[in-house]
């Protein structure tokens, strides 16, 4: 009986996080959505990953785990899919844009679905400002 609660445990916890971060997942958050209690969502993908693949992806693996262990953070933070995360914080400004991450930004004002998808579009806004720049400036 010890075994099959030992395995439900780990199944559990295996259904609410990713399994290459730890981090909460997609799951944990659609089943929670209702509950989560926060000011602001940060929705960060990490730049040039199938770059960073080309060399394997053991090594992409571990490149997003260091990227994502360097996000200093006071929140909740979750891998959302592939390559990108989703944090919810009650502080402004906790997050930005770097050379190894974009981010997009919302306020949850009543709908925290409505924020998700705003920030997951600022996000898109800030990657290709990133692209942009980048470009520019290697010329």
């Amino acid at each position: 009986m010890f075994k099959i609660i030992k395995k439900w445990k780990e199944l559990e916890y295996l259904a609410y996080h990713d399994s290459l971060t730890g981090l909460l997942n997609r799951n944990w958050l659609y089943k929670n959505i209702n509950n989560i209690k926060t000011k602001y969502v940060y929705f960060i993908d990490i730049n040039n990953l199938h770059k960073i693949n080309e060399k394997g992806h053991t090594f992409g693996d571990e490149y997003m785990k260091n990227i994502i262990a360097t996000i200093k953070h006071n929140g909740t933070l979750l891998r959302y899919a592939g390559d990108e995360f989703i944090l919810f914080s009650n502080y402004e400004n906790e997050v930005k844009t770097n050379k190894y991450y974009s981010v997009g930004f919302s306020e949850v004002n009543q709908n925290l679905i409505e924020a998700i998808q705003k920030a997951d579009n600022e996000m898109i806004k800030s990657k290709k400002y990133s692209k942009t720049k980048l470009i520019n400036n290697e010329r």
